[in-house]
């Protein structure tokens, strides 16, 4: 990915692109093309705890260069008066993501490029200064030292930075007690000092009294480079990095006696390893788009014994979904894990296990076992973690989907990877408690009502959630799948008896003729009339447990309500959308309507959509947009901003998340599973236009 003049030199649109990079640990980098942070996430490296516990110590480095010609500043800040220093764009020629950010400068006759990357596996970031072309300089580099949560703000303090220690090639910071130390190695010479760059200014983050922040800059790297000459620094909060990564043998054998040759292995190693993800995935991806092509029918079934690929090299949602979803692989202790959003990399069961799927359609079968059997161990009475405490990997309770979503992420697993010896000795029993804990009753109220639907909270707070009962539907059916692929006939058939019996009480309890949609719940008082996103799993799971009619009048519903050119509003007065339920609704719609060719081309459409108004993600997908609620008509009914006429971007939420994993997950699922490949092509031309 190419970014070139006509964004850079306008400083706003060079601000709205953003990047962003994990290592697999939880940390991350992120920024903008500018060069400066515009959210108080954005940092050159945030580090995680053993448990997810987030910790930034490094917002950016701040370049400049000097020649004879004059001094240029390469590093761009934003300040509560307004960007420093005073012009429209740095000097930026171009900046690419190819598979991690370079920049490259142009200071007068001189040319600099500046490259990044997180190491993988560890709490450390790797940039790199090279003097590609014109007459000799030196080069200033900056570190603008914190020590905070990743939403906070760092405040001018004596405390921090109080013992800076330096040795040839190596600074060491100490930050502030109960914050990790800072080590930066470098390959030039480290001028000690103690200055605060104050009042920098975030405008995407929410506008609240106290927005400015200050940063301790402990010091100055500067070197004299001439054509061909380059910096390396490489920051990290583990004092024994190069160590550790020796005896990984990441840095070739014998290990490299100079810094640079490090980052030079280092950056060989990461680029062979994410260059391996993304054609395993295309490979994975293209497999799954031929067997949905045949089980679709009609001219899939030609499509599927296509010799080309279905999935092609530079397929304009496959790529780019699958390294953000790569992105949100984490380990957590000796647990991976997918992460629902970055960069604060929230884990949430629901999510995560809601996630997975996309893993089974890019046939990631290992990390999709091992994310399974993390969840699987702990269950406890019946119950999958809601998530776990990111200070000590406590596994906390009290979500009753988080369990049927391990059910439905487990079936697909198996019935696409074929492990059956796994899924008999590892999944079937604890999903079975599952089961039976759910039928007998568990902690929170939850436990099936004598009139058989699928009951959570306890006292006036209890409620049999439809989307609940939906998902309750469909763990019923995949337990009687996985019963008879291991060899149990009468359990699979006693499941899918009682599946039959509770999709009559479904549809006769919890539809709401009147409005179209289903109630929200059945409660003390009776039925809970309302409409929300999550109504969708009650067609977009299959099999669907709704009747054939009720679905399509709930797709027509929610599209009416609660569909927006860049995703779903959770409720129909929300002010925000959810690029996530995009993929269940699309997943909805097509099947309750039979997969017509209109359905086909609003799909295609929406997906389009969805790829314009993420466009300075950079291929990542935000939490949420904004999204005011619909204009009424007199009649009542919501009036939707229609795809036609260019619905431009949206403008993602002030503090929200950048990076949805789970959006991604959905997306990919849809884009590979769903859609006609046939229509593929011309929907990437359109996207690409």
């Amino acid at each position: 990915m190419r970014i070139g003049q006509d964004v850079l030199y306008e400083l706003d649109a060079a601000l709205s692109r953003e990047w962003l990079l994990t290592n697999g640990v939880g940390g991350s980098a992120s920024g903008t093309v500018a060069g400066a942070n515009t959210r108080r996430s954005h940092a050159l490296l945030t580090v995680a705890g053993p448990h997810g516990l987030l910790n930034t110590l490094l917002l950016k480095l701040d370049e400049h260069v000097r020649s004879d010609a004059g001094t240029y500043e390469l590093g761009l800040n934003l300040f509560a008066g307004g960007a420093g220093p005073s012009r429209s764009a740095p000097p930026i020629e171009e900046f690419r993501l190819d598979p991690w950010p370079v920049w490259r400068f142009r200071a007068g006759e001189v040319l600099i490029e500046k490259t990044l990357f997180m190491v993988h596996g560890h709490g450390a970031v790797a940039v790199s200064y090279r003097h590609l072309a014109g007459p000799p300089v030196t080069l200033s580099v900056s570190p603008l030292v914190v020590a905070r949560e990743p939403n906070a703000l760092e405040h001018e303090d004596a405390e921090l930075g109080a013992s800076v220690q330096g040795v040839p090639g190596r600074v060491r910071i100490e930050t502030r007690p109960g914050y990790p130390a800072l080590t930066l190695w470098h390959n030039g010479v480290f001028m000690p000092a103690r200055l605060w760059l104050r009042g920098l200014h975030y405008p995407h983050d929410v506008a609240t009294e106290g927005t400015r922040e200050h940063a301790l800059v402990p010091g100055h790297f500067k070197t004299p480079l001439s054509a061909g000459g380059a910096l390396q620094i490489v920051a990290s909060c583990e004092d024994d990095l190069f160590r550790a990564l020796a005896a990984e043998e990441r840095l070739g054998v014998p290990p490299p006696r100079t810094l640079a040759e490090c980052v030079a292995a280092l950056a060989a190693g990461e680029a062979e390893r994410l260059e391996g993800w993304r054609s395993a995935a295309r490979e994975g991806a293209d497999f799954t788009a031929r067997q949905a092509a045949a089980a679709h029918g009609g001219p899939g079934e030609s499509l599927a014994r296509r010799r080309e690929p279905l999935v092609e090299e530079h397929d304009p949602c496959v790529t780019p979904l699958a390294a953000s979803l790569v992105a949100g692989l984490t380990w957590r202790g000796s647990r991976l894990t997918l992460v629902e959003s970055l960069p604060s990399g929230i884990e949430r069961g629901s999510s995560t296990l809601r996630a997975v799927p996309a893993l089974v359609a890019v046939r990631a079968f290992d990390a999709a076992r091992q994310v399974l059997g993390g969840y699987v161990d702990y269950l406890d009475e019946g119950l999958a973690p809601a998530g776990f405490d990111p200070a000590d990997g406590r596994p906390i309770y009290g979500d009753p989907a988080a369990s049927l979503w391990l059910i439905h992420a487990a079936d697909l697993f198996v019935r696409r990877s074929g492990e059956t010896e796994f899924l008999a000795e590892r999944l079937f029993p604890p999903l079975e408690s599952v089961m039976q804990s759910y039928r007998q009753g568990t902690r929170y109220g939850i436990g099936v009502d004598r009139d058989g639907l699928l009951a959570s909270g306890e006292g006036d707070a209890a409620l049999k959630r439809s989307d609940l009962n939906a998902l309750w539907y469909h763990a019923l059916v995949a337990m009687a799948q996985l019963a008879r692929l291991i060899g149990r006939k009468e359990s699979g058939a006693f499941y899918l008896a009682w599946a039959r019996e509770h999709q009559k009480q479904f549809n006769d309890e919890l539809w709401d003729e009147k409005r179209g949609c289903l109630y929200e719940g059945i409660g003390a008082r009776g039925p809970v009339p309302g409409l929300s996103v999550s109504q969708l799993l009650a067609v977009s799971l299959p099999p669907p447990v709704l009747q054939p009619d009720c679905a399509e009048r709930l797709v027509a519903t929610i599209e009416r309500e609660l569909l927006t050119p860049c995703g779903l509003r959770e409720t129909a007065d929300a002010v925000h959308a959810s690029p996530a339920w995009l993929g269940p609704y699309l997943t909805a719609a097509l099947r309750a309507r039979q997969r017509d060719p209109e359905a086909q081309r609003d799909a295609h459409d929406r997906l389009a959509a969805l790829q314009r108004s993420s466009e300075p993600l950079l291929g990542c997908l935000p939490a949420a947009f904004e999204a005011p609620p619909a204009r009424r008509s007199r009649e009542g009914r919501a009036e939707i901003t229609p795809l036609s006429n260019g619905a431009g971007p949206g403008r993602v939420v002030a503090g929200a998340d950048t990076a949805s994993v789970l959006a991604a997950a959905e997306v990919l699922r849809v884009w590979i599973e769903e859609l006609d490949r046939s229509e593929i092509g011309a929907a990437s031309q359109a996207a690409g236009a």
